[in-house]
């Protein structure tokens, strides 16, 4: 009983989850969907556990080839889900080759199965489960696609997880580079969740895939603790992928043009002083929604040549070089309205929330928007 309540608990959770991120996808929100095709592949995992561990081996005889390919489509999967999440592009040829080997071993898996009979089938699940002698090679066989599965399934946890916090990262610097106001995008829980999810999946994740599934059959109480963490995990993860807004843009096309060598260093000249005058007479950090695009548009540039400038000029990426100006703005606000609000001057100066005008203002000046008004109605 216990091993029917903890499978079917993660099952049902996956499911459901898969349903309604499906079902609540949009174009503005493929991410969604990328996640959903996630929660399927759990589905499918756990459908597979509830088949063995429940001893339902005629029904799991031939879902063995699907939960083999779920297996080893999880993490390639999820990083799917990732990259989605910050709208880069995720369809294109060089994805197939991270689903080859799902595909191979439900293939080969496939065609054992079919070709083995019911003997040889359950000398195969008696070893999986209770560590009985292999009978026939046929057995061998199904066990060497299994463990082999396993061992390829370790590899992949170790390879994916490094994939998907590199690009972590590398997204936090794109989007950086890119927005001057991060807020609407939720990155801050994203990250912590989907790296606290990489690290408390791949752990336990690791563990049970390293001594199989003898003694978690043996010990219910193990699986069912395994299974309530990540159910939890599932449903955590749910409510964050529901509530992440992917970039407008896609962050990985860059079709701006190279400048020639010689030109180089006088174009990035003519591009800084355009900056510069752009930003002191036309004052774009008072809105808040601004992006490096509209910046390069409005100076007759391209955004890798702005960011350029920033980054190589200004020392800074593109968020921190906006939020400066805004600093500077919401200073003299501060001095010269006092009657003002810190709600209101957040506003004014180009914020998108108070919170992030308190943190970036901190962070700025190292105190906060009050300590500073404060001293200044002192010095007064």
């Amino acid at each position: 009983m216990i091993k029917i309540i903890a499978l079917l608990s993660t099952l049902f959770v996956n499911l459901y989850g898969a349903i309604f991120l499906a079902a609540s996808s949009n174009k503005q929100f493929k991410n969604r969907l990328f996640l959903a095709l996630f929660f399927f592949d759990s589905f499918l995992l756990f459908v597979g556990h509830f088949l063995s561990f429940n001893e339902y081996w005629a029904a799991f005889r031939f879902f063995d080839f699907l939960f083999l390919a779920s297996l080893l489509a999880f993490y390639p999967l999820y990083y799917l889900y990732i990259y989605s999440a910050f709208n880069f592009s995720p369809i294109s040829i060089k994805w197939i080759y991270h689903f080859i080997p799902s595909i191979a071993i439900a293939i080969f898996m496939l065609f054992t199965v079919v070709f083995s009979n019911w003997a040889d089938y359950e000398s195969y699940m008696n070893n999986n489960l209770y560590g009985t002698e292999l009978n026939s090679s046929s057995a061998k066989y199904l066990a060497y696609l299994y463990k082999g599965s396993r061992m390829f399934h370790l590899v992949q946890i170790v390879f994916y997880n490094y994939l998907t916090i590199k690009f972590l990262f590398f997204a936090k610097n794109k989007m950086n580079d890119f927005y001057s106001n991060l807020d609407k995008f939720q990155l801050k829980y994203f990250y912590i969740v989907n790296i606290s999810f990489i690290l408390l999946m791949s752990i336990p994740g690791f563990y049970v895939t390293v001594i199989g599934r003898t003694p978690l059959n043996e010990n219910g109480l193990q699986l069912l603790y395994m299974c309530t963490l990540f159910t939890l995990l599932y449903i955590i993860l749910t409510i964050v992928g529901l509530r992440q807004i992917p970039a407008e843009i896609n962050l990985d096309i860059d079709s701006d043009a190279t400048l020639e060598e010689e030109n180089h260093q006088q174009e990035l000249v003519i591009i800084e002083k355009n900056l510069l005058h752009y930003f002191n007479t036309k004052k774009p950090w008072l809105n808040s929604q601004l992006n490096i695009l509209d910046v390069a548009k409005n100076i007759g540039t391209n955004r890798s040549y702005v960011s350029k400038v920033i980054n190589e000029s200004f020392e800074c990426n593109f968020n921190l070089f906006v939020n400066k100006y805004r600093v500077n703005e919401a200073k003299l606000l501060l001095k010269n309205h006092p009657e003002l609000t810190i709600a209101e001057i957040s506003e004014r100066a180009g914020f998108g929330s108070v919170n992030s005008f308190i943190r970036i203002f901190r962070n700025v000046e190292n105190y906060t928007p009050t300590e500073f008004k404060k001293r200044n109605s002192e010095q007064g």
